[in-house]
């Protein structure tokens, strides 16, 4: 087990890099933000059915006003060779993974871009810059600079549609169940994940059951109108969800034990979402990891394809001294 006293510590007296607006790096050239090569458990060998292949604990970094930190979601553009994260305070970065021997050894800073309004230059505020989830359009066609972002929202739900300069192209319509905040167990519980599949659009879920819904399920919907229930633990959330093409879906759960590190994460498996939505999904548990149980976890929230069957793994540290930004790199072995 961890020895919490320590961990404080340690994040209490880490070092938080500037880099002061104007300064040139954020959009001159990448620079690399010291990232840490740390041990996601005692044994290098697979845990369930994946295969770590590296992890980094990622410094803080404040660069021309925002803060890498609160990162809720990821999405990789094969195109353009970059891994774009996403802080729940409404801000994009531009992340470029270095690997040695196929493992995951560094990563530099390429840029951060503030979202924005649709229909104007305004930067979100307030509550509209509560944004969760992500997914990727057009980052495997061989085309360089034509991605686009799906960007999911709590506190004011919404699914808007960005360029990877933060510039909002569209704003979809939700199902009507899920238009309005007082549906969702609460305001910080709205539209965690969203994916584009290629067969059913766009899917959204909340982070957890509507207070209408059946217990024991969540729900995943298409916003072309159908909706599926999701069987889920009553402490546990949807915090990503990405499409495997005909293989299904891929999800990431989060059972959020104790502010003071207590996680567990569950990484899950839809082999196919079926045209018919009458009967509950079919979900497989590929990997379960419990930091009661030794393994050096934190606040996993997102998620993304990297190539073939390899993933990544993205912490929220909630901007807390004693939370930690980690990025895992690893193989679904299937």
């Amino acid at each position: 087990m961890l020895n919490l006293p320590c961990l404080l510590l340690a994040r209490f007296l880490a070092v938080v890099i500037v880099i002061p607006a104007g300064s040139g790096l954020a959009l001159d050239k990448p620079f690399s933000i010291t990232a840490k090569s740390v041990a996601l458990s005692q044994s290098a060998n697979p845990i369930g059915k994946i295969r770590p292949l590296g992890m980094l604990e990622l410094s803080s970094v404040n660069i021309n006003g925002l803060r890498l930190a609160d990162l809720s979601d990821l999405a990789w553009d094969e195109d353009d060779n970059v891994l774009y994260a996403l802080s729940d305070h409404g801000a994009l970065f531009w992340l470029r993974p270095i690997f040695h021997n196929g493992m995951l050894v560094d990563v530099m800073l390429l840029k951060a871009v503030p979202l924005r309004e649709l229909g104007t230059d305004n930067t979100l505020t307030g509550k509209r810059t509560d944004s969760e989830g992500m997914d990727i359009l057009r980052g495997h066609n061989g085309i360089k600079g034509d991605a686009e972002l799906l960007i999911s929202f709590e506190r004011v739900p919404r699914i808007v549609r960005y360029r990877p300069d933060g510039h909002a192209l569209h704003e979809y319509t939700l199902p009507a169940a899920l238009r309005e905040i007082k549906a969702y167990r609460g305001p910080n519980k709205a539209l965690e994940a969203v994916a584009f599949d290629a067969r059913h659009g766009i899917l959204t879920a909340p982070e957890y059951p509507l207070k209408s819904e059946l217990e024991g399920y969540n729900r995943i919907f298409s916003l072309s109108g159908s909706s599926w229930l999701y069987p889920i633990a009553p402490n546990s959330g949807i915090t990503s969800m990405k499409s495997l093409g005909n293989r299904g879906l891929l999800i990431l759960e989060r059972d959020y034990k104790s502010v003071l590190g207590g996680f567990l994460i569950a990484l899950k498996k839809v082999a196919a979402v079926p045209a018919n939505p009458s009967t509950p999904l079919t979900v497989e548990t590929l990997v379960t990891l419990d930091s009661s149980k030794g393994f050096n976890i934190d606040n996993f929230e997102g998620l993304a394809q990297h190539r073939n069957n390899r993933f990544f793994l993205i912490s929220d540290n909630n901007d807390t001294f004693f939370q930690r930004t980690l990025l895992l790199y690893f193989e679904l072995l299937e």
